[in-house]
């Protein structure tokens, strides 16, 4: 009973899952034959040889089952001359077991060269073996045959030297891996298991196939160091010149492979650095050496393994030492996205930089509008040299300063070098024996200078000095931007201060205080204001209110509300009246697309008899009022939005104050302020009035720090708030 020619080159070897095919049918023609007894040790051998065929033969080409003596012969065939090898077993090693098992469960076996390949063959008759078959050292003599069969190309001779034989045997092993790793998803492919192998997949396979007989030439060489005891393989192969092709191929799928590895699209692991060092040397001086041959020329000297580690070596010390200050660089620059004064900035660089170029000190020194340069930071420097660098001019013959005047970096490498140039250092750091000193310059501008000092010669190459020039450009971005917000921030304070009255009015038995609290970072001008002024004898005008929109624009319809407000006041002082004037300029003033319009509240404070506060307004939060006894009122002044409309609706209220009431006009950035979706609101204020909160300041200081208490230091909206506490009645005029 045999399965050959057609049958076995036809639906078995093409179809899907080969190794299943062939387990099936040993079993069956184990059947067939009356020796049922045999079916699972023959699929078995089935399975192992097949499964070997195609790991390390190129393929199976054929297999044939027949009836021998007291058992069954299975031969298969693949497309390789080199013989089999015992696989070395390890914890690594995930392959190389099958010819062990054939050699396990077969009374004979063996391995015959012929044409196209070979053909390993196994006897199973259900008895304990008893060496009938081929050794360990058998096998690895037969390496020294002649197995070329019909194939005579031409072989040229290639040295490589001599290799560490457990690094062989790990590398290979783990090629092995993968190899099987790819056999069992064609199979299952194949199978219909899986799903089909991409096409670049099955061409990376196809790369590792055809480099198999130099790759299992290396396995040989590995396989009889190890059996002798030898921890050295010396690597002497004989290989065809379209090896060299090959070699290439394979080399680029494998690096490719790692790339699936890493991803964690493979079961196997990344292959490891010393595994593919290994190969790159290998491959690299094989194909340079198998060109060279083939194009009759002689074969350069190989590079020792030995030489290829301390060169990979020597470009890991320094990958290593340009990624280390490539990842300083990215904390600095990490850190000065959030820096926001010169000090953070300083802080910043100078922490970095001390480490990665293990320097002594450093210290960043700015240019300012005196004579003296200002120092944000130090590191590493003691009291008196602090205090000399506070006190450094602008025009001292010292290194920062030179730099700065100059623009050109001081590098000074050796203490003669110091004392030459800068005699005036040796008093300044007595322990300093090299020192470097780079401009702090954006597009052109001097900002000021950086400085590192070692206590110890430091030769600065071109590393170290492009990754401290990086530094200072670094800094100087970054000085710049904190530099332009604090100009920022200052102009937008002066133009809030200059939206909001300097002082309040002395009112006779009248307590005044206001609040004013920008959001975010103050740097934009919020539309919220206030302001109180004297209208006629005993009566006082007090506004507050909010502008839509923030910056220049809220800025312009602020003043234009208080100006107005106040040149109103000259001819008419009856608060609905004042509104609705106010409201008619601000519709006169608006463009027709134009959003410009406020909330406000405008009251007149009459001390001629008793006190008393009347108010108009549009759109705004109400009035609270505490009265002395603790408790307190809501009073609603109500209206619509000024601007948005040519005849709104104008509220009104009147509020008659005793001694101890206090009134409080807000904005609606202390009721809206918010955290977590929890308003402030009216509840917030009333709770903070409640209490006993003293005079106008201490009312006002209670309600902001409650205010900011509420939303964790962060507003969404400026807020301000104006506080009228009775603190007496007027004595009437006589």
């Amino acid at each position: 009973m045999t399965v050959h020619g057609a049958e076995a080159g036809g639906p078995l070897l093409e179809g899907r899952g080969v190794v299943t095919r062939a387990r099936t049918l040993a079993v069956r023609r184990a059947v067939e034959a009356g020796r049922g007894d045999l079916a699972d040790d023959l699929a078995l051998v089935a399975g192992e040889l097949v499964t070997n065929a195609l790991l390390h033969g190129g393929g199976c080409r054929g297999i044939e089952i027949t009836e021998v003596g007291e058992g069954m012969r299975i031969e298969v065939r693949d497309h390789t001359s080199a013989p089999p090898v015992f696989g070395h077993a390890s914890e690594e090693s995930l392959t190389g077991r099958g010819v062990r098992l054939v050699a396990g469960l077969a009374v004979r076996w063996g391995v015959e060269p012929e044409p196209g390949g070979k053909v390993v063959w196994a006897e199973v008759t259900g008895q304990v073996p008893v060496g009938g078959g081929l050794d360990e050292d058998a096998l690895l003599a037969m390496w020294g045959e002649d197995w070329g069969g019909e194939d005579r190309a031409p072989r040229f001779h290639v040295e490589l030297g001599d290799v560490p034989t457990d690094l062989l045997l790990a590398a290979k092993s783990h090629v092995d891996n993968i190899v099987r790793e790819f056999a069992l998803a064609s199979g299952g492919a194949d199978a219909g298991f899986t799903a089909d192998m991409p096409l670049h997949l099955s061409a990376m396979v196809d790369a590792v196939d055809r480099f198999a007989e130099a790759r299992l030439a290396i396995k040989h060489h590995a396989l009889e160091a190890l059996r002798r005891g030898e921890p050295m393989t010396r690597l002497a192969l004989d290989l065809r010149a379209d090896a060299a092709d090959a070699a290439e191929e394979y080399l680029s799928a494998l690096d490719e492979v790692d790339a699936y590895c890493r991803a964690m699209r493979m079961l196997t692991l990344e292959t490891p650095p010393q595994h593919r060092l290994f190969r790159h040397w290998y491959v690299s001086e094989l194909v340079t050496q198998l060109r060279a041959a083939a194009a009759g020329r002689e074969p350069p000297a190989p590079q020792p393994f030995e030489r290829r580690i301390l060169v990979e070596l020597d470009r890991l010390v320094t990958g290593h030492r340009a990624s280390e200050r490539a990842a300083r660089l990215y904390s600095v620059a990490a850190a000065l996205a959030t820096a926001d004064t010169p000090e953070a900035v300083a802080a910043a660089v100078l922490n970095e930089g001390l480490v990665a170029l293990g320097a002594a000190g450093g210290g960043i020194l700015l240019a300012a509008e005196a004579d003296k340069l200002t120092l944000p930071a130090a590191v590493g420097y003691d009291e008196e040299v602090l205090a000399r660098l506070r006190n450094e001019s602008r025009d001292a013959e010292l290194p920062a300063a030179v730099a700065l005047r100059t623009g050109e970096p001081v590098w000074l490498e050796s203490r003669a070098e110091r004392d030459l140039r800068f005699p005036g250092l040796a008093g300044l750091e007595a322990t300093t024996v090299s020192l470097c000193a780079v401009p702090l310059e954006v597009q052109g501008r001097r900002l000021g200078a950086i400085r590192f000092s070692f206590t110890k010669p430091r030769l600065f190459d071109d590393d170290e000095r492009r990754f401290v020039l990086t530094l200072a450009a670094q800094a100087a971005q970054a000085l710049e931007r904190t530099q332009l917000q604090q100009a920022r921030l200052d102009a937008s304070q002066r133009l809030q201060r200059s939206l909001l009255p300097r002082t309040l009015p002395d009112i006779p038995g009248i307590d005044l205080a206001a609040i004013y609290h920008p959001f975010g970072d103050g740097m934009e001008v919020g539309g919220d204001f206030y302001d109180v002024w004297p209208i006629e004898p005993g009566r006082w005008a007090i506004a507050i209110g909010d502008a839509t929109g923030t910056g220049p624009e809220a800025a312009a319809l602020t003043a234009m509300v208080r100006n107005t407000l106040r040149t109103l006041t000259m001819m008419e002082s009856e608060p609905g009246a004042v509104i609705h004037r106010l409201n008619k300029v601000l519709v006169a003033a608006s463009e027709p697309d134009d959003e410009r319009f406020c909330t406000v509240v405008f009251g007149v404070l009459d001390t001629t008899d008793g006190v008393s506060l009347a108010l108009a307004g549009g759109g705004h939060p109400p009035v609270f009022v505490r009265r002395a006894g603790g408790a307190v009122e809501v009073v609603p002044v109500g209206g619509a939005l000024l601007g948005a409309f040519a005849e709104p609706h104008v509220g009104t209220a009147r509020v008659v104050l005793g001694v101890g009431d206090i009134a409080v006009l807000l904005t609606d950035g202390v009721l809206e302020a918010r955290r977590d979706g929890v308003l402030f609101d009216t509840e917030g204020v009333e709770r903070v009035l409640s209490e006993e909160v003293g005079g106008a300041e201490a009312a006002g200081v209670a309600l902001e720090r409650a205010v900011l208490g509420h939303t964790g230091g962060e507003l969404s909206d400026d807020m301000a708030a104006v506080v009228v506490h009775v603190v007496a009645l007027p004595v009437p005029s006589t």
